[in-house]
């Protein structure tokens, strides 16, 4: 049935299933489609296979796999029968595409059905991704709005871009949450719903479509504008992390992207401060920059609600000078408890009996170094004996924790 009828791959319709029961079998369809599909285009989807020579390209990538070892535990009608499914979708979906499509879906991470539905809004949403990206870098919040709600109306109608939850007035809170607004009057009396649109819907599956439009249109080579320019001649990496972190202010964007997990407290600690860096080196100048530290001096900045998180999060990407490690140099006086070592002597640091003791290759002690060591550093300390032999020559890599008090 499957090898001769191409009608195997569309959806079985029952007569009589109520609707929700069958609402629930197409998505649990689709999701197994997309999964074999995607499946089959990971393992020969980037090669141009050519049709004849399918069923050996699986043959050959399948080998010894653990899809292989486990068709030889079941008996051999099923394995026959698994071995002509995953080769006839194989086919199937080479006879329903090109080589460069193939690579499109497999660099999204579509199946086919879903390719071709993309394939569908891609001349669009295409100049919507552009429209988007170039209204965020000149501010205009309005327009990049309404270019990212375009290619919502257009992705969110097939699977896997499809959110579930779906509430009827998603582009108020899609709306609210690019603007960096409080969500809950627009949620109210939906509370549950709303929270799994943005986390499913928003967060996840609008940035996967626009990142899959930008993949699929570098493998297509399409081009946009009179000038007929590719999409990566464009600047796209403005939008998707605005959709991702629910504010179009690239600082706070950045800043919440870093591991800051309050998206409200982000936009007020960027907006008080009047932040303005882009790059992640540029986050953590600001993160130890005074004018931030007199702000978190504040007790109850960036919110009452955020403080402990604040302080634990800037402790953990910009930690103080004397946490930070590097490669620090000393000299050490040392008494000798008989000959001094030759200078250039390896020699190893001990601590016993409070004392930081001088100890030879062979693990005897023979000299006291004069200044107390923390026992508790976390670093690792090298040393030999200096040109001047009263001295030890002290390599530490590791924080600013070395000495004791």
């Amino acid at each position: 049935y499957v090898v001769n009828n191409a009608a195997a791959w569309t959806f079985p319709e029952v007569a009589g299933e109520k609707a929700e029961k069958r609402e629930r079998a197409l998505k649990e369809w689709e999701r197994h489609m997309a999964t074999l599909d995607t499946a089959i285009l990971s393992l020969i989807g980037e090669a141009d296979v050519p049709d004849d020579q399918i069923e050996a390209a699986l043959d050959n990538i399948l080998q010894s796999s653990l899809w292989q070892r486990r068709l030889l535990r079941v008996d051999d009608a099923s394995r026959a029968a698994y071995r002509t499914t995953l080769l006839t979708r194989s086919r199937y979906i080479w006879a329903n595409s090109t080589a460069v499509k193939r690579r499109g879906y497999f660099l999204a991470g579509l199946g086919l059905e879903a390719g071709h539905a993309l394939d569908a809004v891609a001349p669009e949403a295409n100049v919507l991704l552009i429209q988007a990206n170039a209204a965020l870098a000149a501010s205009d919040h309005e327009a990049a709005i309404a270019a990212i709600t375009g290619i919502a109306e257009r992705v969110f109608t097939f699977y896997p871009f499809e959110p579930d939850p779906f509430p009827a007035n998603w582009r108020d809170i899609l709306r609210c949450w690019l603007l960096g607004q409080p969500l809950a009057a627009i949620v109210a009396g939906q509370e549950t719903e709303a929270l799994q649109f943005i986390e499913g819907g928003l967060v996840y599956r609008l940035p996967w479509a626009m990142e899959a439009l930008r993949v699929r249109a570098a493998a297509n080579g399409d081009v946009v504008g009179v000038f007929a320019l590719a999409l990566d001649d464009h600047e796209l990496g403005l939008a998707v992390p605005a959709v991702e972190t629910g504010t179009m202010n690239r600082s706070a964007s950045i800043l919440i992207q870093a591991g800051f997990n309050s998206r409200l407290a982000a936009i007020k600690a960027v907006t008080d401060t009047v932040a303005t860096f882009t790059t992640g080196a540029e986050l953590r100048a600001w993160l130890r920059s005074p004018g931030l530290a007199a702000w978190s001096a504040q007790p109850d900045w960036p919110t009452a609600e955020t403080r402990a998180i604040w302080l634990e999060f800037i402790q953990e990407l910009a930690p103080s000078d004397n946490r930070t490690w590097a490669r620090r140099d000393y000299l050490g006086n040392v008494q000798w408890f008989a000959a001094p070592a030759p200078p250039g002597t390896p020699v190893s640091l001990f601590h016993r009996n409070a004392q930081p003791l001088v100890m030879a290759p062979d693990g005897h002690a023979i000299g006291l170094l004069l200044h107390p060591l923390n026992p508790s550093r976390r670093g690792l300390v090298r040393a030999s004996v200096a040109l001047n032999v009263a001295q030890l020559d002290l390599s530490y890599l590791g924080p600013d924790d070395l000495w004791g008090a």
